[in-house]
């Protein structure tokens, strides 16, 4: 097999012991939000894990939801901190839902969001006459 320096550059970037790895997380944990539209509200559901639910910043504007929530940066470091990210996500409600008027709990490590729907867009049912 033909090993050039190149090859050997690149795989000594992805060794553990490697100096650029020293410090830095090799754990990347995305944040994932659920999404359910019935007709009159929505609900979203976000994974705050392992955040004080105090240090959650939840951001409502007429057609978004904005949710952040930082890492605390302590001088110890375990396994499960490995497991907790900042958090960052702006959700896209569109014109149908009203985010102003949004209201949200965190229950065990889940953030629940639940947004109506504004007036003017709810479903109306009309009386058909016949005859």
């Amino acid at each position: 097999m033909y090993y050039t320096n190149f090859d050997k550059v690149f795989d000594s970037l992805f060794e553990t012991n490697s100096p650029i790895w020293k410090n830095h997380s090799t754990t990347f944990v995305p944040s994932k939000f659920a999404v359910e539209v019935k007709e009159d509200k929505a609900f979203i559901a976000l994974s705050v894990l392992g955040h004080d639910p105090k240090k959650v910043e939840i951001n409502c504007y007429e057609e978004k939801i904005q949710v952040v929530a930082k890492k605390d940066d302590n001088e110890e470091k375990t396994a499960v901190d490995q497991l907790i990210g900042n958090i960052n996500e702006t959700i896209t409600l569109g014109k149908d839902l009203d985010g102003r008027n949004a209201k949200a709990e965190i229950k065990n490590g889940i953030l629940s969001i639940i947004v109506e729907r504004k007036e003017e867009s709810k479903p109306k049912k009309l009386t058909i006459k016949v005859g």
